[in-house]
Formats: C-alpha cells, sequence, structure tokens
C-alpha cells in the first residue's frame, strides 16, 4: 500500500486513511488468520463426517435390505399348487409330493324371488348357526359354535338384509340383479364342509323365506367341502385351499385338482445369495476404503491437502467395530463368514471366494440363517415374535411359582391369560426380549429361553447406535458445529476491534495533522518574516 499516495499540502503529506487501516490491519490479521484456518479446519473434519455418515447410512440401508435374501430357492412344478415360504428357519430340505383330489369349496346360498332390492319386507327373527351338513336323507346338521340371533324391524328391505349379514363373521352376502327382472340375495360360507351355515326362522316370524332348517337342497348353489390331497401319498384333508401346516415353513395354495403328483423341491439359491453377499463384500470394503482415505493418507494428501479426519479415533472405531462384527461367530453354533467363503484380508478389507461360498451353500443353504435371521429358542416355550433391536444374546430364564402365579422372564415381572386349552400367554412389555410371546403350558414353572441375534441385526443395531442422536458421531458433528459457531463469534469481534483501532489510529493521526499543519502554517509566517526583513537591508 503506497501511505504517500496522498499528499496533504498543509500537513505531514502522509495518507492517515491508509496509513490508520495498514496499522490497524497488521495487529488484527493474524489473529484473524489464525482463527479462519480454525474455522477451515473445522469445516474440513465436518465434511468428512458427513462423507463418513453417508457412506454408513448406506451401508446400514444395504444391510437391511439382506434380511430378505432367502438362501433356499422353494419350487413347484406345477401352477395347480403354489408355494410360498413362510418361515425360513423352520424349512424342511425335504422333497415332497402333493396329489390334489378335490379343492375346498364355500357353501354358496341363493334366495331368489324378490322384485326389489328395496322393496319394504316383513321382518321378524333369523337364527344364523355355522356347522357341518351331513349326506343323510334328509341332511342332518351339527352345529360347532353359538347360534346368532338377528332382528330385523319390519319394512326392512332386501339391501339392509344383506347388510346385516354381511357384518357377521364367517360369511359373506351381497344382493344380485339376476337380469330378469327379479332380485336374489347371495350369501357365501367360509370355505370348508365345518363352515356350512344353517338358517331358522321362528314360527311368526316374517323371515320365513330365509328358513332352511330342514335341508339346505332348495337354496344352496353349492356345498361347503374339504380339500382332499396326499402328501406322498398320505391322505388327507383340509377346510382350505391355503395350507400352512403341512410342510414346515412352507404356505401351500392349491388351485386345481392334478393329475399328476406337484413336486415340490427345495434347493439353494446359489446364484442369487452369491450376487447379494457380493454387494454386501463389496459395500464393507468401499466403507473400508473411504475410513482410510478419511483417516490417513489417501488420495487427498495426494492433491497436496490433509486427510479430512487425520487419525480420526471415531471413524477407526467405527470401522474396527465393524470388522470386530464380522469375524464374530452367530446362532448356537457360531457360524463364522469364513465359513462360506468370506475372508478378511491382512488389509483388513473383505474377500468373496465365489467356489468355497458355493461349496458351503450346497453342502448346506441354512449355512446362512444365523448369520441373516435372529434365533429364540426354546425346549419346553413355544415363541413367537423376535425381541426389540439390541436386545443381548444369551439364556433367559423363565419362572413360574406355582403357588401364587407370579410370573417372571430374568427377573422381569410377566402378565398373561389362560385360554380353552389351559396354556397360558404372556407378551413381554418390558426388558431386553419385549415384544417376544411366550406360551406356557399350565404345569411349567422354569424354562430357559435362548436369544441369538443374526449378523445383520448386530450389524445394524451397531450402525444405527453409532448414528444415532446420542451416538458418537453425532456428538463429534456437534462439537465441530459448537466451534465454528464459537470461532465466527470471535472473527466478528476481531473485525469490530480491527474497526476500534482504525478508529483510533484515524483520532490519533488527525490530531497529529492539526499540529503539523499548525506548525507548517507557523514555519511558513516565519519564513515570510525572514524574507521580509531581508529585503528591508
Amino acid at each position: 500500500m503506497d501511505i504517500l499516495g496522498s499528499l496533504n499540502t498543509n500537513g505531514s503529506g502522509l495518507n492517515i486513511t491508509e496509513l490508520a487501516q495498514t496499522l490497524a490491519n497488521a495487529e488484527i490479521a493474524p489473529r484473524k488468520s489464525l482463527v479462519q484456518k480454525r474455522i477451515d479446519t473445522a469445516e474440513m473434519r465436518l465434511s468428512g463426517y458427513d462423507r463418513l455418515r453417508g457412506q454408513l447410512e448406506t451401508l446400514n440401508d444395504a444391510v437391511g435390505l439382506m434380511r430378505n435374501l432367502q438362501p433356499r430357492a422353494l419350487r413347484s412344478d406345477t401352477s395347480a399348487v403354489t408355494v410360498a415360504l413362510r418361515d425360513p428357519a423352520a424349512l424342511d430340505m425335504a422333497a415332497a409330493s402333493i396329489t390334489v383330489d378335490k379343492l375346498a369349496t364355500a357353501q354358496v346360498l341363493s334366495f331368489r324371488g324378490f322384485a326389489s332390492a328395496t322393496a319394504p319386507l316383513a321382518g321378524g327373527a333369523l337364527t344364523i348357526e355355522t356347522g357341518a351338513w351331513d349326506d343323510a336323507s334328509p341332511p342332518q346338521f351339527t352345529p360347532n359354535g353359538a347360534a346368532r340371533s338377528l332382528d330385523f324391524p319390519p319394512n326392512s328391505t332386501l339391501t339392509q338384509i344383506a347388510a346385516r349379514l354381511d357384518a357377521l363373521p364367517g360369511m359373506s352376502a351381497r344382493v344380485v340383479d339376476l337380469g330378469d327382472g327379479s332380485f336374489a340375495l347371495g350369501v357365501i360360507a367360509e370355505p370348508g364342509r365345518a363352515n356350512a351355515l344353517r338358517f331358522t326362522a321362528p314360527d311368526g316370524s316374517g323371515m320365513q323365506m330365509f328358513d332352511f332348517a330342514a335341508d339346505p337342497g332348495t337354496v344352496q348353489v353349492q356345498a361347503g367341502e374339504n380339500a382332499a390331497l396326499k402328501l406322498n401319498g398320505i391322505a388327507l384333508t383340509r377346510p382350505t385351499n391355503q395350507i400352512d401346516d403341512l410342510l414346515p415353513g412352507v404356505s401351500l395354495t392349491l388351485r386345481a385338482t392334478t393329475a399328476q403328483p406337484a413336486q415340490i423341491s427345495v434347493t439353494a439359491d446359489i446364484e442369487g445369495t452369491l450376487t447379494v453377499m457380493q454387494g454386501f463384500v463389496d459395500m464393507v470394503n468401499v466403507t473400508h476404503r473411504m475410513v482410510g482415505d478419511l483417516t490417513g493418507r489417501g488420495p487427498l494428501a495426494t492433491a497436496g491437502s490433509d486427510t479430512p479426519l487425520p487419525g480420526d479415533p471415531v471413524a477407526q472405531d467405527m470401522m474396527r467395530g465393524i470388522a470386530s462384527i464380522l469375524t464374530r461367530g452367530f446362532g448356537s453354533d457360531a457360524r463364522h463368514l469364513a465359513q462360506i467363503g468370506i475372508l478378511t484380508e491382512r488389509d483388513g478389507s473383505l474377500s468373496l471366494d465365489t467356489a468355497a461360498f458355493t461349496r458351503a451353500l450346497e453342502r448346506d443353504p441354512a449355512m446362512l440363517d444365523p448369520l441373516l435371521r435372529d434365533s429364540l429358542q426354546s425346549t419346553t416355550i413355544s415363541t413367537q415374535n423376535l425381541p426389540q433391536a439390541g436386545a443381548p444374546a444369551g439364556d433367559y430364564v423363565f419362572r413360574r411359582d406355582p403357588a401364587t402365579g407370579a410370573t417372571t422372564l430374568n427377573g422381569v415381572p410377566l402378565f398373561g391369560n389362560q385360554t380353552v386349552d389351559g396354556k397360558w400367554h404372556y407378551r413381554v412389555a418390558t426388558g431386553p426380549l419385549r415384544g417376544v410371546t411366550l406360551t406356557v403350558s399350565a404345569e411349567t414353572e422354569r424354562a430357559v429361553v435362548t436369544y441369538h441375534p443374526s449378523l445383520l441385526n448386530v450389524m445394524q443395531d451397531f450402525l444405527t447406535t453409532n448414528m444415532g442422536r446420542n451416538g458418537p458421531l453425532a456428538d463429534r458433528e456437534q462439537t465441530l458445529q459448537r466451534s465454528i459457531g464459537t470461532e465466527n463469534i470471535a472473527l466478528e469481534r476481531l473485525g469490530t476491534r480491527s474497526e476500534e483501532l482504525r478508529a483510533r489510529y484515524m483520532a490519533r493521526f488527525t490530531q497529529m495533522e492539526q499540529v503539523v499543519s499548525q506548525l507548517n502554517s507557523t514555519a511558513d509566517y516565519l519564513t515570510n518574516l525572514v524574507d521580509a526583513w531581508n529585503a528591508r537591508r
């Protein structure tokens, strides 16, 4: 800066404005530079944490999608019998042969002869029962539940009667326009022989047109029948075409009768499972490389700048935590990734041995179950649902006092109800196994429930905890944000201080200029006086 650029003819000749600014900057600029450097460093670290968080969220999403992985392929060789995997843990690898001789049907009733859907009817009482009609002549009805009575007010329409019937469990009802100027009330029961209906109207009731207490033949369009099928040649029946209790872990849907037995097979889905597991390995390796780039001397260093998080313990601890999970054993047999060909290399990355993975899965597709799915087991207690996230692995002791009925699970009180079969049902409301339902026989006083979380569960719990609001990553981000806020306030104060210094220097230089101007004026006066004296001589 040229501080002599603007001369003052009456003063010192100095550019006091620029001089005051220069002196203020000389005192404040080094401090502002240090503060700005701290802000830049904090923002660079914050950017590094943001990149890390984004990658961890991507890894967490990928792990969540792996929960849908099915290492087994369930197939039927005919569309007459379709199959769906209901419980992978219960699936039996043995093949099965299913012959469908007859599909289950629902009883269909048609009450015809109505001129209008909205014309008023007499109304009255109607009793509805569910049960089975036999093949005798005349047929006999055996109820299997309590009768339900409806009282229809006078002037009820066919549409209103259909709505009242449709609201009852175990049946559906609607008004059908027959197209010939008349209407019918159609009623459909649940499928199965034992779910048939009987309507009874007492003497004097205006609902006599719906009474078929003696014989359903007058109104029955289709009888309710059970499905008849064979499993590996063993004849059996089911009341529905949706069968969940025949093959372990499998839902069968009967869609047509079969001339030849349907072959149900379970094979290892090598190709699909390999693709998913390779994607998991690649995602872990991308995370591993990113942590190395952020905390070490990665690609950023080659560009001439420091890495965002050099030696950062939070990022390195997260990667070490992930690596530790990947080397653990899971399930009751302590299954390791190495057993399916996923190995940890010297640099910490993962590799997938395709041949070893294929051999392991062909030998036993259940090898992946402890890695993909949680396990909750007991030899004496029936369990349903899985516990909340983060439940520790181990044994949980169920105890019930036979005298008082007081029940606990690992010391946590349980409250339940007893059903008609004498069993007790407990819903675990608190404690590590919150959300689990236990079904216990009345004689059980002590039992052990064992919980084994899967690799996916443990990994997601670790990632969620570390990325959560109270996790170490959020703590560091909040600390840096507070630091940046504090440093920005310091910059503002330094700016204020710089302005104060400039103003103080300007005030002093202005006073100096006034003195110099006075001195210059005095000097000019004396010079002129001396010159006048000399001229008189």
